[in-house]
């Protein structure tokens, strides 16, 4: 799977690495004249040089040595800076604003604009480094801070409110009902300080007091003022490098940062204030290493490390000073205010976030006896977790048309409505999933001959179950009808070996005699751990979250509604839908692999082709157990029970290049070009944009579904350029100084990326062709493969009419009775026909580019009689062509006749240029 790893560092800098993409390199060996028994492992790494507070960055994307584990994407390693026998430095100014951006695509297409059509913003990220030694040759320092500051206004999307004759005549009506829902609207304030942008609707009120032979509340789209937003980010850190002696060294390194987002308006669902919520909380590690010298040949490492997280989203300090915060929440079903089905009041996805703690000792001994280097070690980690859990707690009434009245006039009577609700869940809103993550490793780099390094190494992961935290752990999907209130642990997964191999050989025989080329190989396996977000959704649902529901279906449904959540208690029945884990889920492994060269050619060329490849099992995919048969489901008695557990696969090929030039004559030019293939049968535990639907209803069908994955891009190209012109000069200081000014000290540098599209799967959402419950995991069959994709003809069955057969295919254009053969797809209906249907994500989408650049200008701070310094100005340009790329297309069968299918102008990403402007003083 093609992935990025990002790293915003100290002095805004930030660096950006393809993983398992185009970045094939020998582990560590540059060709350089390095010797070959450096090599850890014929993998892949690459390493920048981080500027300011970190020294280098190292991305080893397939086949890590034996220490690196529990990661089948990538290993990232960051190194901080230390203090020199010299002191150094830098301070820095970057600045953004939407002043300096243009207008996104979407924008761009809605001519005329509006008077603001971005919303305003400014953002500073300004700090300092600073290093240097307290105690020559004994005691060093390094440290450095950054604070970014963003202040801005965003605006929030419109929200359908009583208009003012339409709150004038709910206060005309009166009574208990309206004081309670002109409270949800903060007593009307909206009328004078939002926009009214245009008339909604206008619901029917039968007769009553102040409202004698029946009225209307009329409503309108208002839109809230831009409300300003705040997003302080500060981070800082240190490090300490103590050398007593010459075998003995000393390090500690303390990193923090803290930010936050306020407030974060999607969160608040009534679009009303009073309701909005705020995102952030600190973050830090710590860790100390001490590193023993024996002997030449035996070496020690021991670290000890902390790292601490709390990231909350939570309600503002003014939403906790709402009395309705804690309050319960309406929703008007199908009608009414802060849009179609979206609850007045508090959203109750807050507070929800994470508090965890990781403690980690880790030792290693580096032991080197003739040809062979021993590297053995363990790493020991505690992982302490607290999540707070959304629920249902505070309850919600759902009030529905009934009784020939509608949803709000149903509410003014205190009735639900038929089918209207009031429900509450009673799971837990706190779980503490501890585990330990604990490994021993031990590799050999063997010295085979001069130009050839074998590696041989193995490592055991053991790692604990969060979810055995819960009080309904796990599904046993061997008895998957067993009572629902069953007691089921997650077994403990302790046979996760993983060997490594691979090899370095630089031959300097035959061909090959003059020593520029390497080739390299390398196998491995990877275990992935589980992850805590799995634990919470499992605590949402039953059986760990029982809900308690007050419903009936008939005439204006249940009266005195608003007192109905007192009286509900938790009921936890078979009917009940389960979400939970399987009881032998287990750790995923990933298999990688590659074998490649690298050639150093004329002209400070280098060239490398590699073949790369991975093969994951026992992946993370979800299924649905008690899915129906002929409309009923395989138990009855039994609601839906979803599960998650080791069910999928990947596998993924790529042929990777790379052609680079060395930075010669102010020069520098790295070119990359990857085609690879990602299959799988579920890309992601989650629903993504190509799978609505988190499960295949049939765990038989899950050869069936083996396709591209959502993540498989077939053709990506990256390329990086860099020139530094040589300048003019002058024998004149006068005329020197002035050519140094505008000829001289001037870097232009970009990138460029060409990446195809994602997959995705023509379906046809909302329609269960297959009688198994499910609305979103269907596909259509191929009638006629010659005729054009924008032609279907769909059963009879699914139309309402009597005019229309069952059995019959009717066009999806025109209405008219069809054949499968003049129609390029068909929806038929019945279980008989899923094994033809259409293969997953047969859909390419449409590709992407990026082109970033950046003009620098150095100043020597010679000029200023500081011989060590240099001023630094730069202007960066991310999407400098303004470009508009296009996301995933609608393929809905569903939607073909309409302008949404297939339609690219639908699909514009709201991308725009974005100019960053630098200063920077190092020394």
């Amino acid at each position: 799977m093609d992935s990025n790893v990002g790293f915003a560092g100290l002095g805004g800098n930030y660096y950006q690495i393809e993983v398992n993409g185009a970045r094939p390199r020998a582990n560590n060996f540059m060709l350089d004249g390095q010797d070959i028994n450096d090599v850890n492992i014929a993998g892949q790494a690459f390493q920048p040089q981080i500027v300011d507070a970190f020294q280098t960055l190292t991305a080893i994307t397939n086949s890590a040595a034996a220490e690196y584990g529990r990661a089948g994407g990538a290993v990232v390693n960051l190194v901080t800076k230390s203090g020199t026998d010299q002191f150094h430095g830098s301070a820095w100014e970057l600045y953004t604003g939407s002043g300096l951006d243009s207008l996104d695509g979407i924008t761009r297409q809605g001519k005329p604009y509006a008077s603001n059509p971005k919303a305003r913003y400014d953002q500073h990220q300004f700090g300092f480094t600073a290093g240097g030694p307290a105690w020559k040759g004994k005691l060093y320092g390094f440290g450095g801070m950054q604070l970014s500051r963003y202040y801005g206004n965003s605006q929030p999307g419109s929200v359908e409110l009583p208009d003012s004759a339409g709150y004038a005549q709910l206060t005309a009506i009166g009574g208990s009902q309206v004081a309670l829902l002109q409270s949800y609207l903060y007593g009307g304030s909206y009328l004078t300080s939002y926009v009214n942008v245009g008339d909604a609707n206008a619901y029917k009120i039968s007769p009553r007091p102040g409202c004698s032979s029946g009225c209307t509340i009329s409503t309108a789209l208002f839109l809230r003022p831009p409300v300003p937003q705040q997003a302080p980010d500060t981070q800082w850190l240190y490090r300490v490098d103590f050398i007593p002696r010459e075998k003995d060294s000393f390090s500690i390194r303390y990193l923090h940062d803290r930010s936050s987002f306020n407030p974060d308006l999607p969160l608040n669902t009534s679009g009303l204030p009073g309701f909005d919520a705020e995102v952030g909380g600190p973050a830090e590690l710590g860790e100390g290493t001490w590193t023993h010298i024996f002997n030449a040949k035996l070496l020690n490492e021991f670290r000890a490390s902390e790292t601490r997280i709390n990231f909350l989203f939570a309600p503002t300090p003014q939403t906790v000073a709402n009395p309705l915060s804690s309050f319960y929440n309406i929703t008007f079903n199908g009608q009414g205010f802060g849009g179609a089905n979206t609850p007045v009041g508090i959203s109750q996805n807050i507070p929800q976030g994470r508090g965890e703690g990781l403690y980690q000792f880790q030792d290693t001994v580096t032991w080197t006896r003739g040809r062979h280097t021993l590297r053995m070690g363990a790493d020991i980690g505690r992982q302490i977790e607290t999540d707070l859990v959304p629920q249902n707690a505070l309850g919600g009434l759902i009030f529905t048309a009934g009784g020939a009245l509608s949803p709000l006039d149903n509410f003014l009577d205190n009735y639900l409505g038929a089918s209207g609700a009031s429900g509450k869940t009673f799971g837990p809103t706190r779980v503490d999933p501890h585990s330990w993550k604990s490994a021993a490793f031990a590799q050999d780099d063997i010295k085979v001959w001069t130009d050839l390094t074998i590696n041989i190494g193995v490592r055991y992961d053991y790692l604990t179950n969060p979810e055995n935290s819960l009080k309904y752990p796990a599904i046993d999907v061997n008895n998957p009808f067993a009572p629902i209130d069953t007691v089921i642990a997650v077994k403990g997964d302790t046979n996760n070996f993983a060997p490594r191999l691979g090899f370095a050989w630089n031959p300097h025989k035959g061909m090959f005699s003059d020593g520029k080329t390497v080739f390299h190989g390398g196998i491995g396996g990877f275990y992935d751990t589980d992850f805590t977000n799995i634990v919470v959704n499992s605590a949402q649902t039953s059986p760990n979250a029982p809900t308690g529901l007050l419903t009936i279906t008939t005439g204006r449904g249940l009266g005195n509604a608003t007192s109905l959540l007192d009286t509900i208690t938790p009921d936890l029945t078979p009917m009940d839908s389960v979400l939970n884990v399987a009881s032998n889920m287990v750790n995923p492994l990933t298999w990688q692999w590659n074998v490649g060269f690298e050639r150093q050619l004329p002209w400070q060329l280098k060239a490398a082709v590699n073949y790369v490849g991975n093969h994951g099992v026992k992946l993370f995919a979800n299924r649905q157990l008690n899915y129906f048969v002929n409309d009923s489901r395989i138990d009855p008695d039994r609601g839906a029970i979803s599960v998650r557990g080791s069910f999928a696969d990947s596998e993924y090929s790529s042929v990777q290049t790379e052609v680079s030039r060395q930075f010669s004559h102010g020069f520098f030019f790295l070119g990359t070009y990857t085609y690879g293939k990602d299959l799988d049968d579920a890309s992601e535990v989650f629903a993504t944009f190509a799978s609505p639907t988190m499960y295949s209803a049939n765990l038989a069908r899950l050869g069936q579904d083996w396709g591209p994955s959502v993540w498989d891009h077939r053709h990506y190209a990256s390329f990086v350029y860099s020139w530094t012109p040589i300048g003019f000069h002058a024998d004149s200081r006068t005329a020197d100084t002035l050519l140094s000014v505008f000829t001289r000290h001037f870097t232009i540098s970009g990138t460029t990326q060409f990446q195809s599209g994602p997959h995705s799967s023509f379906n046809v959402g909302g329609i269960d062709m297959n009688n198994d419950g499910s609305t979103a995991n269907d596909r259509p069959l191929i009638g006629n493969p010659h005729l054009p994709i924008d032609t279907v003809g769909f059963d009879g069955f699914y139309f309402s009419s009597p005019d229309f057969t069952p059995g019959v295919y009717y066009d999806g254009v025109t209405g008219l009775p069809t054949t499968a053969a003049n129609e390029h797809w068909v929806v038929p209906h019945g279980a008989q026909f899923t094994q033809y249907e259409v293969g997953r994500n047969s859909f390419s989408d449409p590709g992407t580019q990026y082109w970033n650049i950046g003009v620098e200008k150095d100043v020597p701070a010679s000029w200023f009689h500081m011989e060590r310094g240099m001023f630094v100005f730069k202007v960066q340009a991310q999407n400098f062509t303004n470009h508009d790329n296009v996301g995933p297309l609608d393929v809905s069968l569903l939607n073909i006749g309409t302008p949404s299918y297939l339609n690219k102008q639908n699909a514009i990403e709201p991308m725009f240029r974005h100019l960053l402007l630098w200063a920077k003083f190092t020394f």
